[in-house]
């Protein structure tokens, strides 16, 4: 038998350089080693975990002239080399993840309602914009509905503090329940 004739190899002495397990462990591998690298690059920083601000960078500039030198305008031959200028870069200030709402962007006011549970009270000082009523007590918490500026609420739980807020559970005329911060309620 030659060596070109084909035997139990079926491919000549290099056809099985990779065992078989090889043709499925390595792309397996390099699928494992991409998604990691996507992951690593692309996934958000923990919380309280700042980005690294940037440092400023150096630029060449010349002081060369803009038009072609006459017997008017000639720089000596000190004046025409580099000198180096350093530019700041914009910086990177982490800022917390959240949610803008009215409560968050209005200003409250210094007289906020005394509370109770049981007590009335009325919507106010929110600029016509309205009071988010939450299914919590926090910004995080989905928003049930917007109360209208004066409207009229029973306080039937709290207090509870959250994101700087002191938040009452209330319920509205119409029997929905919900949070709202009691920097926008006066007494009824």
């Amino acid at each position: 038998m030659s060596l070109d004739s084909k035997g139990p190899n079926r491919g000549g002495p290099h056809q099985d350089l990779w065992p078989k397990w090889m043709w499925v462990a390595v792309p397996v591998l390099v699928v494992v080693v991409v998604a990691g690298l996507w992951w690593a690059i692309f996934s958000p920083p923990p919380e309280g975990v700042a980005k690294p601000t940037p440092s400023p960078t150096v630029q060449f500039v010349s002081n060369q002239p803009t038009q072609e030198p006459t017997k008017h305008n000639t720089l000596a031959a000190s004046d025409t080399t580099p000198t180096r200028q350093v530019l700041p870069l914009a910086t990177f200030t982490p800022t917390p993840q959240s949610v803008v709402t009215p409560e968050a962007t209005l200003e409250p006011t210094p007289e906020a309602a005394t509370l109770a549970i049981g007590a009335k009270a009325k919507v106010a000082n929110t600029g016509a914009q309205g009071l988010n009523m939450r299914s919590g007590a926090g910004t995080g918490h989905a928003r049930v509905k917007t109360l209208p500026e004066g409207s009229v609420i029973e306080v039937i739980g709290g207090p509870q503090d959250a994101n700087g807020f002191t938040w009452w559970q209330v319920r509205d005329e119409a029997g929905t329940t919900g949070w709202v911060a009691s920097q926008y309620l006066v007494n009824q």
